[in-house]
């Protein structure tokens, strides 16, 4: 059945975390989200006799690319301190997105980056990136 205009919805309540199933432990106060951008390689394949002097390609591998998030900090506790432990293990560990509508993005990565703002007239905030390793599998709602 095809999306209606009636399934769509804001971001809002959508959810980070660290691990899955029971073991899932979410993130207390992401405040932006950028899931994955799944982009695919492109191999060259053209020869001296290609049609027409034209390049041919053919499809190569896929990159899962990275997730962003923004959160509001709280200096070494909650989302910042899950983050340090995580930069410095040096593991691949699961992580998953939890849509409004129930639909989950599950995927393993590991933390690049770890941002620290303290404005002096504004709130404290995080940030992260994870390089996404393998293929994200997408959870619809049920």
């Amino acid at each position: 059945m095809a999306a209606t205009h009636e399934d769509t919805d804001i971001g809002f309540a959508t959810m980070f975390g660290k691990g899955t199933g029971a073991g899932w432990q979410a993130f207390a106060e992401v405040t932006e989200l950028n899931p994955p951008e799944l982009s695919r390689d492109s191999v060259d394949f053209t020869h001296y006799g290609s049609p027409d002097r034209h390049r041919e390609f053919k499809p190569g591998l896929s990159d899962a690319g990275e997730v962003s998030i923004t959160y509001n900090l709280v200096p070494g506790l909650l989302d910042d301190a899950v983050i340090a432990t995580h930069l410095a293990s040096n593991s691949v560990e699961p992580w998953e997105i939890r849509f409004p509508n129930g639909a989950v993005l599950a995927y393993n990565g590991f933390a690049t980056a770890h941002g620290r703002a303290t404005p002096m007239d504004d709130k404290m905030t995080g940030s992260a990136t994870f390089k996404v390793s393998g293929k994200p599998v997408l959870t619809p709602a049920a």
